[in-house]
């Protein structure tokens, strides 16, 4: 009952403080959450760590789920599939709150998080809380569980070493900015470019293996939403990739190491560190931006559909 009463207060001082109605479900779940900060920092970690227990819980649900509907249980297929569905899900569920949260205040890269409203802050500690929670649930299933040998430890790829790198290099920016309170906008500006085409690309890699199955085969709509998926996701990637995020990241490097404001909010040693993780995504992503160059100008040849991706 108490709880109860406390929700409803919440729900109306929320009300009261005009907070964009996308944020409020992120709000009341941060502030609910016990608080279990990271030694040293005033960063809670708790909440990371639930929501990766809850991704967790549903990649193991998908898994079990598909194989109910006659994927081959145990089968690497399988268990990519139910990472992609997870991946769909934490992408789906984040972009429409960085987007309010960018829309919710002045763009500073470099701006500093305490001047602003105490329910901004507590939706950016909720929102980068949960893409960290990802990221931690993600590493430790993908790359530990999942690859586990017995006798041997994890077995990992050079390209699963790259996807480790990158979780725990966003992770590091993450909590670097909620660390020090500023900079926080340059990282979710690199979020929301970075996850826009991730339900897509996911959704990709779901219908490319669904493909693949015999319990798939009977659906006839199934190829069709596969090659214009593709498109879509060629283009969204390409736009994302090549005309956006280069603009992005350069205007986040000159806000945090070119203007007097950037220098004086975020350490300069602190931005410097951040320089690799925001460029190296960026080269990073240039075999994808190929590969959907090539898509793309298949379609325009009249040969699009034959999972070029």
């Amino acid at each position: 009952e108490k709880h109860a009463r406390n929700s409803m207060c919440q729900t109306e001082s929320m009300k009261t403080e005009r907070i964009p109605f996308i944020l409020r479900p992120w709000i009341s779940l941060y502030r609910s959450t016990p608080k279990l900060y990271i030694p040293g920092t005033d960063v809670d970690i708790h909440f990371s760590l639930r929501c990766a227990v809850v991704f967790s819980i549903l990649r193991i649900a998908i898994r079990h789920a598909l194989t109910w509907f006659g994927w081959p249980a145990s089968a690497p297929d399988t268990y990519y599939t139910s990472a992609c569905i997870a991946s769909f899900c934490h992408s789906s569920l984040i972009l429409p709150g960085l987007a309010a949260l960018l829309l919710s205040q002045k763009y500073v890269p470099s701006g500093k998080l305490e001047p602003s409203p105490q329910w901004y802050q507590d939706a950016v500690h909720s929102l980068m809380g949960f893409c960290g929670g990802y990221m931690i649930y993600d590493t430790v299933m993908g790359y530990v569980v999942e690859t586990w040998q017995p006798g041997i430890g994890p077995v990992l790829s050079g390209d699963d070493w790259t996807y480790v790198g990158h979780h725990v290099l966003t992770s590091l920016y993450m909590i670097s900015s909620r660390w020090k309170k500023a900079g926080h906008m340059s990282a979710i500006m690199l979020m929301f470019n970075g996850e826009f085409s991730a339900p897509l690309m996911n959704l990709h890699s779901i219908l490319e293996l669904a493909l693949a199955q015999e319990c798939c085969k009977g659906i006839a709509w199934l190829p069709t939403l596969f090659v214009y998926n593709e498109l879509l996701f060629s283009f969204v990637y390409i736009v994302c990739r090549v005309v956006i995020s280069p603009l992005v990241i350069a205007h986040v490097s000159y806000d945090l190491l070119f203007t007097k404001r950037g220098r004086r909010d975020v350490p300069l040693w602190l931005s410097i560190s951040w320089m690799p993780m925001c460029w190296g995504v960026q080269f990073g992503s240039i075999p994808w931006i190929m590969t959907c160059l090539e898509t793309l100008s298949a379609a325009l040849n009249g040969t699009a559909g034959h999972g070029e991706l």
